[in-house]
């Protein structure tokens, strides 16, 4: 329930918290990936149930702040709003507000999700008053207009706002949502519509001539583009255009996305090539990315268990590979493990010729390993 979730806060009247509690629960209202917050809650009344509320909401990755009060012995009434922007919906008449925010003219308290229509139809208006805002200033209306024209940005991919708020911003930020293809990672087997990379351009300074570039990313994309070095941002020329900037990032996301599809082929071709030579001695590998493999190896009787790690910059750098005793254990109690450090790898070399070479180094280094092994655990 809303009210053991939130117990720092005064009670929700029980008509309200139904619908307060889908508004905190809806995970996407514009292209942020942020939830709606609830900052505080107040009576009308004073009684004990709150029914007056202050909502953070994510908007160009922004918290914009609107107040909602509700007169808790008629919720039928529908709420009403106070911005922290007072410059949204200053001259807004009745029938303007009625077309814009229809859910709010025909208010149903009865329906769990007519708060949340009500903030999403607002939040719609609240940016078309930005984009309004913006086209006041010459730079940012050919920008705006530039970028509506691109063949791969539509309008409800782009955020804008101008802070602070008032007739003179210091302050305009451009989030940009960018559509990636993560097809090509053979180990993504579904579609999340949660792939996301935002763009945030803030323009700032004398004539705007200085601007800020930041880059965000859904979890997953920013799991998965971690693995190596990362992304590097490229700087933002004041002459340039948004739209142009735009593709630069988009191309070098993907670009990053496709080497990451190559070394993630490489490591699979190199674990197959391995469980095709050590057939039915294979015990552990991993299916899904292609980082480790552990078999058993026999040599004049002698076992051990060999694991194989492929480090994040495969086939730049070469395997870790690890022997593990299964006889002797050391004093802490763990088996006797050494790494095979001397063997010859190239990275142009095929997997096969790759695994050829650490067969071979395994082969003279197996006995040592032993002679080792028993010395040092006896």
């Amino acid at each position: 329930m809303l009210n053991q979730q939130y117990t720092h806060l005064r009670r929700i009247d029980s008509y309200i918290e139904p619908l307060l509690k889908r508004v905190l629960e809806a995970n996407k209202l514009g292209i942020c990936c942020g939830t709606i917050q609830i900052e505080s809650t107040s009576s009308s009344c004073d009684k004990d149930e709150g029914d007056r509320f202050k909502l953070l909401i994510p908007y160009a990755r922004h918290k914009v702040t609107w107040d909602v009060f509700f007169d808790s012995q008629r919720p039928e009434l529908g709420p009403d709003f106070i911005f922290n922007d007072d410059t949204f919906l200053i001259d807004t008449n009745i029938d303007t507000l009625c077309t814009e925010v229809p859910s709010l003219a025909k208010w149903n308290v009865n329906d769990k999700d007519a708060l949340l229509k009500v903030l999403m139809e607002l939040l719609l208006c609240y940016k078309n008053h930005q984009i309004e805002l913006l086209q006041k200033h010459e730079r940012f209306k050919m920008e705006y207009s530039v970028l509506m024209n691109s063949p791969e940005i539509e309008q409800e991919d782009v955020e804008v706002i101008l802070l602070p708020f008032g007739s003179k911003p210091t302050e305009v930020k451009f989030l940009i949502s960018l559509s990636i293809n993560v097809s090509q990672l053979e180990n993504k087997n579904f579609k999340s519509e949660n792939d996301t990379a935002m763009l945030l351009v803030t323009f700032y300074g004398p004539n705007w001539n200085r601007i800020t570039p930041q880059i965000f990313f859904s979890k997953y994309l920013e799991q998965v583009l971690n693995k190596t070095s990362g992304l590097q941002i490229p700087n933002y020329p004041a002459d340039k255009l948004l739209t142009d900037y735009v593709e630069e990032i988009k191309k070098n996301i993907q670009e990053k996305i496709t080497s990451l599809s190559q070394i993630l082929e490489k490591k699979r071709l190199f674990l197959a090539t391995i469980i095709m030579c050590q057939f039915g001695s294979v015990l552990e590998h991993d299916s899904s990315e292609f980082c480790f493999i552990t078999f058993l190896l026999e040599k004049d009787d002698f076992k051990s268990v060999v694991t194989i790690r492929l480090p994040p910059s495969f086939p730049s750098n070469k395997p870790i590979i690890t022997l593990h005793s299964v006889y002797h254990m050391t004093h802490d109690r763990y088996p006797f493990t050494e790494n095979l450090e001397n063997f010859k790898y190239s990275p142009s070399w095929t997997p096969l010729e790759m695994i050829q070479e650490i067969f071979k180094s395994l082969d003279t280094q197996i006995d040592k390993f032993k002679l080792k092994s028993i010395q040092t655990c006896s």
